[in-house]
């Protein structure tokens, strides 16, 4: 899961037609989508898929809280699956149980794999591998159609991803495409984590994601772009 940098109250937000500041509350709280895509594009905050029809999340959600309805600070972005009743939906949620995007360096919390699939990282100690699957069974990230969720096809998306950016490394490695258009590629399907993971041995390319994924925060990924925990005392 990509590691996020969300922008602070007051803080300036610009895309090639617009500019917006960003405010600490939202009335509606869906006024807040326009400025959420200009901090962190067009991707669901979780499963990383390129939608134009996001909805603003509320991470602890208006029935756990309803104070933190309007608040900025209490906003992702999310495709309608991830948010849907079946996953994420009005769940209970606790932050310090749980990693998400907006506070921890949640590349590290998950392991993609070939064919779609999203496991737990096997470097996580027993705590971090606790609060990583309770996040992946919020979101039903792991969800696959053996798991008799024929109407959730993230994972599909993911293998489609994977052998896009399969087929983009062997084109790469044959001097038959550049970074520019395998980034160009990247930001058209989504799915930062993907290619992140397939472009492991190319430093380059990997740095490239890295600046073209608006939002991504750089603090979670060392100068040779490997992740690293964005807290002293937890991932």
């Amino acid at each position: 899961m990509r590691p996020i940098q969300k922008a602070l109250p007051a803080q300036t937000l610009t895309t090639h037609d617009e500019t917006f500041i960003v405010q600490a509350t939202y009335k509606p709280h869906t006024d807040a989508r326009m400025p959420l895509e200009a901090n962190l594009g067009t991707y669901c905050s979780y499963c990383e898929v390129f939608s134009s029809d996001l909805e603003v999340e509320h991470i602890v959600s208006q029935n756990q809280d309803s104070s933190k309805t309007h608040d900025w600070d209490n906003f992702l972005l999310s495709c309608g699956r991830c948010n849907g009743s079946d996953n994420k939906g009005s769940k209970t949620v606790d932050l310090n149980l749980m990693y998400f995007p907006h506070q921890n360096n949640t590349f590290l919390a998950f392991q993609y794999l070939e064919g779609g699939l999203v496991i737990l990282s096997p470097a996580l100690t027993t705590a971090q591998s606790s609060k990583a699957q309770t996040t992946l069974n919020l979101l039903g990230l792991a969800k696959q159609a053996r798991d008799r969720h024929r109407n959730d096809t993230r994972w599909k998306h993911r293998r489609q991803a994977w052998e896009l950016a399969d087929d983009s490394l062997k084109e790469l490695e044959n001097q038959q495409t550049n970074i520019s258009n395998i980034i160009k590629m990247a930001l058209a399907k989504g799915f930062f984590s993907v290619w992140f993971t397939v472009f492991e041995k190319h430093i380059e390319v990997r740095k490239a994601l890295i600046e073209a994924f608006i939002g991504t925060a750089r603090n979670c990924f060392d100068t040779n772009c490997n992740p690293i925990p964005r807290n002293t005392n937890d991932i």
